[in-house]
């Protein structure tokens, strides 16, 4: 096996850069050149094909010198396909034989029925709270005349009678409903029908064979990295035995058939254990319900919230509603404290049976595969965020995956040693915690390492290799994902993955040439305002002029942008305090920094106007920038022109973006404010704030309109802003339905800025480098390999 060299970034401790960078040319008698590729936070492979004791003995010289390096086992390669046996083969012998199940010990039996039955006993004894509860009230209502000396008094006869009467009504209506809620329904799953896909059927009955288990009834199919076995319908499969598999298409897209097979032998091993499966559905059931209920959100305790804060309720009743909202809060946090115990109570018996599953998967497949298996897994779910962030990021141009689960494999599978070195490393410091539900990855492989198992399949080609029709269902999962996220496409929007990555490879290459280009100045906010003309002073200097000037004063363009874009976020907080100084109520900035209405009314006025020091400084930037792009745009492509347009139209619109964003704020804090107090004040404060952030967009829209831009769908930018929001009303209407169907519109505006501008940058770099002009960034690029050689 072949190793490789990777740097972490990091120094060990004790360690300095300058420190690392003497011991690495006096020591290891580097050249400078090659020092300064391996000083943190440099994160690359500096050698690969190394044996492991050559691997070592390197590793250990840059170690002493002070650098954090790991040592990575590169994969070794697949065996070829044709030389491995049909899995069907191998699985028909072990049907005929079957795997030795081993029995189970009365120890562990009974510790899985106490255990069950303690947690049984939870909701029992709550449901005995609850009658209790409900028979004290009543007792008390009836028989407490009986206790006291008769009086005229009204006001006595009202906390006697009216107070405890309602918030013991109000606390037993609360208490009980938990019993009697129903349990919400998961959507409608997508099925696979076996009968068109042979060789999974009969890889999953010859499976099921061999464990002396009745096959799953259903096979559902899912978007996740996934897999698992439940029982049927809840309940019904509970007492029937009839199960369901659930496969996550990305799982099977990523591993090979052994260590797929070997992943369906650890969800098929768990019901080999009937008494356990059953125990630990009834567990799982009684945390779900204890976790609703401590941990759930009631529509009620909005309403109570409401009357408590209503100044116009009578003040017996608020009484009453303060009594009945400690009570349920008591309550709840009761559930809570016994959902911890049964949740504690049942985590040992879990991780036995996860160890009790894995055995099966080692069976099958061996101990080797069982490891590479669960590093497979740690790098497909690392792909799965890859993959759905990029596709969240290319929808912004209505572009989406037609296949999430090849678009995983393929990003997986171009994972580098890097990350292959960071998982490996993750896996070896990752211990079995007290609340742990799994046992760590780690002590699993050890305990299917002691099994010292050969494995009975051994076949590295693709797991959809089981499968007929496999590429049908991953689009079909990839529609279902969309449907639950709400995305309203076009078939016609669906691309492969394979141009949906080069899409987003440009575009990255564009804002990275941007980063670039500004020698990584470039802020998100605020925009430089480019759509003012060049300063007079300016018009003198020469390309390079410009550029040098940019780059002598790099550090306080930086800071100012930095500290523009703080300013941004300021206003936001201080816009909000504002209004509510206005209606008399004291806010705070931040901790320990109450709002000053006659200072901070100033601070944002000025910040709204552009008349911070910060701003006024990047306006002279701005400047400098327009005259850098008007030079190089003499001799630009119709493409680049179109883009420098679009970036200074989107320029000019900044000060009604920064409003927008401003209002979207204040409205999202007010209905917040409303939904925990539930004031008439709050009410009209956030219906205000809805209103003006639907004027704002409406009049941000109709000046989009006149927008023409050449990269996105829709006409022109005001077409684009809606196709992003497809159910946006161009007229006036509903306000709270204009708020919650226009969340992309400053996502949207802000994506549409950074590509005009990610692309005007890139064609500005290529002018420069055909003028021989040096750019901001004087940096000299270092080979990956630093240590070739």
């Amino acid at each position: 096996m072949e190793y490789s060299l990777v740097l972490t970034g990091q120094a060990l401790a004790g360690h300095s850069v300058e420190s690392i960078r003497e011991r690495l040319l006096d020591t290891v008698k580097l050249p400078p050149q090659q020092v300064e590729a391996l000083l943190p936070p440099a994160r690359r492979v500096i050698k690969r094909g190394l044996d492991q004791p050559s691997a070592e003995r390197l590793a250990a010289r840059l170690r002493d010198a002070g650098l954090d390096i790991r040592v990575c086992s590169q994969k070794p390669e697949q065996p070829k396909s044709e030389t491995a046996p049909d899995p069907l083969t191998v699985l028909a012998q072990l049907a005929s034989q079957g795997l030795k199940r081993p029995s189970l010990s009365p120890r562990y039996a009974f510790h899985l029925l106490v255990v069950t039955l303690c947690c049984l006993l939870v909701p029992m004894f709550y449901t005995l709270l609850v009658v209790a509860l409900g028979a004290g009230l009543a007792w008390y209502m009836i028989h407490i005349h009986h206790y006291i000396t008769p009086f005229s008094n009204v006001w006595l006869l009202l906390l006697i009678y009216v107070v405890p009467g309602a918030s013991g009504a109000l606390l037993l209506l609360f208490l009980a409903r938990p019993l009697f809620l129903k349990t919400v329904r998961p959507s409608k799953p997508l099925k696979l029908n076996l009968a068109t896909e042979p060789r999974l059927q009969k890889t999953i009955e010859q499976l099921c064979q061999a464990l002396d288990l009745r096959p799953p009834v259903e096979v559902h199919l899912t978007n996740a990295v996934n897999a698992g076995v439940q029982f049927e319908h809840g309940w019904a499969g509970f007492f029937s035995g009839r199960k369901v598999l659930i496969l996550g298409l990305p799982l099977v897209a990523g591993l090979s058939v052994e260590q797929f097979v070997g992943v369906l032998a650890h969800e098929f091993g768990h019901f080999t254990q009937r008494l356990g499966m059953r125990c630990h559905f009834l567990l799982n059931r009684v945390n779900a319900w204890l976790d609703a209920r401590g941990n759930g959100h009631d529509p009620w305790d909005e309403r109570l919230a409401g009357w408590f804060h209503n100044d116009e309720l009578w003040w017996a009743l608020r009484l009453a509603v303060l009594i009945a909202r400690a009570g349920i809060s008591v309550s709840r946090g009761l559930m809570r404290g016994c959902l911890a115990m049964s949740f504690r109570f049942s985590r040992s018996l879990s991780r036995q049976m996860e160890f009790d599953a894995d055995r099966y998967e080692t069976l099958i497949s061996g101990s080797s595969t069982f490891r590479s298996t669960a590093v497979q897994l740690r790098r497909l779910n690392l792909a799965w965020e890859q993959v759905d962030d990029q596709n969240a990021a290319i929808w912004r141009e209505r572009r989406l995956l037609r296949d999430m689960p090849d678009a995983i494999a393929l990003a997986c599978a171009e994972m580098d040693d890097s990350v292959q070195c960071t998982i490996e490393a993750h896996l070896a410091e990752q211990t079995t915690r007290y609340w742990d539900t799994h046992p760590a990855d780690l002590d699993r492989i050890r305990h299917s390492a002691a099994l010292k198992a050969p494995g009975h399949l051994h076949d590295a080609r693709p797991a959809p290799h089981l499968f007929d029709h496999f590429a049908r269902y991953c689009q079909s999962v990839t529609r279902l994902y969309y449907a639950t996220l709400g995305l309203d496409y076009q078939a016609s929007q669906l691309q492969d993955s394979q141009a949906i990555r080069a899409v987003s490879r440009q575009r990255q290459s564009a804002f990275d040439a941007l980063q670039e280009w500004t020698g990584r100045q470039w802020r998100g906010q605020p925009w430089l305002s480019l759509h003012l003309p060049v300063l007079a002073e300016h018009k003198r200097h020469g390309l390079q002029e410009v550029i040098d000037e940019l780059r002598q004063h790099s550090p306080e363009i930086s800071k100012a942008w930095q500290t523009a874009e703080k300013d941004e976020e300021l206003r936001l907080t201080l816009a909000f305090c504002a209004q509510l100084d206005r209606e008399g109520i004291q806010a705070s900035v931040s901790e320990g920094q109450v709002f000053d209405a006659e200072r901070d009314t100033q601070r944002l006025n000025d910040i709204s106007a552009g008349d911070t020091a910060s701003q006024e400084y990047l306006r002279n930037v701005a400047s400098l920038y327009r005259w850098r792009i008007e030079q190089n745009m003499t001799f630009a492509e119709p493409a680049d022109r179109a883009a420098w347009s679009l970036l200074q139209a989107l320029c000019q619109l900044y000060g009604q973006v920064a409003l927008l964003i401003e209002a979207r704020l204040l409205a999202a804090r007010f209905l917040d404010a409303h939904q925990q107090h539930g004031k008439e004040l709050t009410d009209r404060l956030s219906h205000d704030a809805l209103v003006r952030y639907q004027d704002l967009a409406l009049r941000l829209l109709k000046k989009a309109d006149g927008i023409t831009q050449p990269f996105f769908d829709g006409e022109n930018l005001g077409g684009y802003l809606r196709l992003r929001c497809p159910r946006l009303n161009a007229q006036p209407g509903e306000p709270m339905d204009f708020y919650q169907h226009s969340n992309t519109l400053v996502d949207s505006l802000m994506h549409a800025q950074r590509r005009a501008f990610s692309e005007v940058a890139q064609a500005c770099e290529h002018s420069e480098k055909r003028q021989g002009i040096r750019g901001i960034r004087l940096i000299l690029k270092q080979p990956s390999d630093a240590l070739a050689g």
